[in-house]
């Protein structure tokens, strides 16, 4: 939905031809013109780096290379072969533009159901009329006319070298259709070329039906301003009305996470309750507020209260996921994504597309996990932010779905990633790990922190190794049977994600050295049968990471930890209505233990070597660190 007053940026994507006419034409200062005024940057595919590799710039000194210079601001997504052709065949395979034009078509339509207001730049007038007939949902216009919008858009020093381009341009692409008015009807392309050329000029003033759209838009940043504590103008305040004092209540969900992140280990079962009893009130609060308001006015409040609501949204996600309600977890985040389209902040929503990734992943939705993870890749290039771990999570997602092409291509862009900065790379994996391990998915991050410890390994960089041997030995008493079997064809698949060209004899060592952790820390502890103080086992104030939650019957669960001394073991509660998952951290204190030895088929499925039943289950406490 557009909302009344704001003007959607352009999203371009562009095919060679157009990056021809730039080398032929384009003076030294293109690049600086097209980072000011693009600011998300050129969408391209894999294609059309072939089909330009060649291009020089021919009024530039020394001709260097078209790619090469314009690489900082092209964002290069791969597509499918099969959905391209899909695309031809549903086209009609004789009238089918190209691969590469094709890919592009699929590109700006995917690019299109995301959300944006999206334009294909090619001269190829087969493609707008192919992309109308199958109703693509995105626009076309000729290089002439994407340089003339430039122009009309972008800063005021680069107007006059965009036009004086454009002129060229379109001269260039009438003298090309001229030539070939005895193979086909020249007629409609010329028309489709002034037409998209009358479109984008700007209307006057007085005809503009959007005459307000700077001034709301001004009104939308001072309100934004005045909720993050600024001081807006003063004439803006007035325009503002009541507004300020009305939204005001948004601060509060502001000031509650700044405390959830100050208050170190915290319940999560009472943030969560406390996040949703403040959201209800504020938002109450403010509805009330805003009723009686007109429309264009609660337009203006609800997109500078978007982000504030993003956050805390995601906040409530993540202790959604981390008490183990995963349905709700996907609502707070699915309402995050919602508020997050409403700040111009890519990165923002970049984030909670992955977070719905990774729920995805969880639940096993392959497919929607891969597609989600590749929105976030697309997002992450065009806000030129670390993308390391959505691709890793597409091409896995895209293997365990069975795509093995696709799988194939986002490995290939991780290897280029790895490659690049392995030291980086190491961090980021574990990172990702990290985030696996706490949604309970130990088999996949297993795969993903051996892979980082072989960067680690090669960058010698010994404390992250340190670190990602503690989280390897706590993946692998997590790592149940059935996990192993149902990863067991990923970790030949990622083993190409880095290649040690070095130290492989320490990598080995390093491996065999957790093996023969987990080994020791899956021996049995000595069974009492008596029931005795929770202190004598368990040392005041020790905080026992969580594995996972069981369900064995109706109201009874086994909570499986992993202690230092103790290894991996597992508190029996009956008649419980705990819900916790991992990430949460347990301590116990002033009660009775009962040790029992584990039965065989927890042993080999979950690896666990002790059940302990503790004698009042109230004086065990969970709780987890909150990063806001």
């Amino acid at each position: 939905m557009t909302v009344p007053g704001i003007v959607m940026a352009t999203t371009w994507v562009v095919d060679s031809n157009c990056f021809i006419h730039m080398g032929s034409m384009a003076q030294d200062n293109l690049i600086d013109d097209l980072s000011k005024t693009i600011k998300e940057g050129i969408f391209v595919t894999p294609g059309v780096h072939q089909e330009i590799k060649t291009v020089r710039f021919q009024r530039w000194k020394n001709k260097p290379n078209l790619l090469q210079a314009i690489k900082p601001i092209l964002t290069t997504i791969p597509i499918d072969d099969d959905q391209i052709r899909g695309l031809a065949t549903q086209i009609g395979e004789r009238a089918a533009p190209q691969d590469v034009d094709l890919s592009l078509m699929v590109l700006a339509s995917k690019l299109s159901r995301e959300g944006r207001d999206v334009t294909l730049v090619t001269d190829d007038f087969k493609m707008t009329t192919t992309s109308q007939k199958v109703s693509l949902g995105f626009t076309t216009c000729p290089p002439s006319t994407f340089l003339q919008r430039l122009a009309d858009s972008g800063p005021k020093a680069c107007k006059s070298r965009f036009r004086s381009l454009s002129r060229r341009t379109r001269a260039a692409e009438m003298r090309y259709a001229i030539s070939r008015v005895n193979e086909y009807d020249i007629q409609a392309k010329l028309t489709w070329m002034v037409d998209s050329l009358i479109e984008s000029k700007p209307q006057s003033k007085a005809a503009s039906p959007d005459v307000n759209k700077s001034s709301e838009q001004k009104l939308i940043r001072a309100l934004r301003k005045f909720l993050l504590g600024g001081e807006p103008k003063k004439s803006h305040m007035e325009e503002l009305g009541s507004l300020p004092t009305i939204c005001e209540p948004i601060k509060e969900l502001d000031s509650l996470l700044d405390q959830f992140s100050d208050a170190g280990a915290v319940v999560v079962e009472d943030k969560y309750a406390e996040g949703i009893e403040k959201i209800s009130s504020v938002m109450e609060r403010v509805g009330i507020g805003l009723a009686p308001m007109g429309e264009e006015m609660a337009e203006i409040a609800h997109r500078a209260m978007a982000g504030h609501i993003y956050r805390m949204e995601s906040c409530l996600g993540m202790l959604a996921r981390m008490n183990g309600d995963m349905m709700n977890a996907r609502l707070h985040l699915s309402r995050a994504l919602h508020h997050a389209t409403l700040v111009d902040d890519v990165g923002a929503e970049m984030l909670a597309t992955n977070q719905l990734g990774l729920l995805a992943l969880v639940r096993n939705k392959w497919e929607r996990a891969a597609d989600l993870f590749e929105i976030a890749d697309r997002q992450s290039q065009a806000a030129k932010s670390a993308r390391l771990s959505y691709v890793v999570c597409a091409g896995m997602a895209r293997f365990l779905s069975g795509d093995d092409a696709s799988a194939n291509k986002h490995l290939q862009g991780a290897q280029v990633l790895v490659a690049h900065d392995l030291n980086k790379a190491g961090n980021d994996l574990l990172s990702l790990g990290k985030t696996l391990m706490a949604m309970d998915e130990a088999g996949l991050a297993i795969e993903v922190l051996d892979e980082a410890i072989e960067c680690a390994i090669e960058t010698n960089d010994t404390t992250l190794t340190e670190k990602l041997a503690e989280y390897l030995v706590l993946a692998n008493n997590a790592l149940t049977e059935s996990d192993s079997a149902q990863y067991e064809g990923l970790r030949k698949y990622l083993d190409n994600l880095n290649t040690l060209t070095h130290n492989s004899e320490e990598f080995t060592e390093t491996l065999t050295q957790i093996e023969q952790q987990v080994e020791l820390m899956s021996q049995p502890i000595e069974v009492t049968g008596e029931w005795i103080d929770a202190e004598s086992v368990f040392s005041s104030g020790d905080r026992i990471p969580v594995l996972r939650q069981i369900s064995m019957n109706p109201n009874e669960s086994l909570i499986v930890a992993q202690h230092s001394n103790l290894g991996v073991i597992a508190f029996w509660l009956p008649d419980s209505d705990y819900q916790v998952s991992a990430g949460q951290n347990i301590t116990i204190k002033d009660t009775r233990v009962k040790i029992a030895k584990a039965p065989d088929n927890l042993t080999s499925e979950h690896k666990i070597t002790t059940l302990i039943a503790v004698e009042d289950d109230a004086m065990m406490a969970f709780s987890a660190d909150i990063d806001v």
